[in-house]
């Protein structure tokens, strides 16, 4: 009788730890739950285009993008994209050659991103 009682209370404690240990898991792993993070990467980083996205998970709507090559800006722009949202920028009018980078700001943190050609 006294081992029944311990393989069920194992049993139960085992099914108790994996429901908690899974709803963990999903939260941690569901980029809206209580996060703040943005970023910038290519769309196609082995090619030859410099189009990019900028993905936003993060109470800031308002980003500021630049294209430049050995210190000279070649190419700006604003872009708003709600929390949740991401946006590709096409790049293709600009001549690539040497080491394109692209800084990406929201105001408060910056990212850079780059492909030499």
């Amino acid at each position: 009788m006294q081992e029944k009682k311990i393989i069920i209370f194992i049993a139960v404690l085992f099914i108790l730890s994996s429901v908690f240990l899974f709803f963990i898991s999903d939260r941690y792993l569901n980029s809206e739950a209580q996060k703040d993070w943005w970023s910038a990467y290519f769309v196609n980083a082995k090619d030859a285009s410099l189009n990019f996205v900028i993905e936003n998970h993060s109470q800031n709507n308002n980003f500021h993008w630049e294209v430049s090559k050995d210190n000279n800006k070649l190419n700006e722009g604003d872009v708003n994209i709600s929390k949740g949202d991401m946006k590709s920028i096409d790049l293709n009018n600009i001549n690539a050659t040497g080491k394109i980078i692209i800084d990406v700001s929201d105001g408060t943190d910056k990212k850079e991103i780059y492909k030499n050609f």
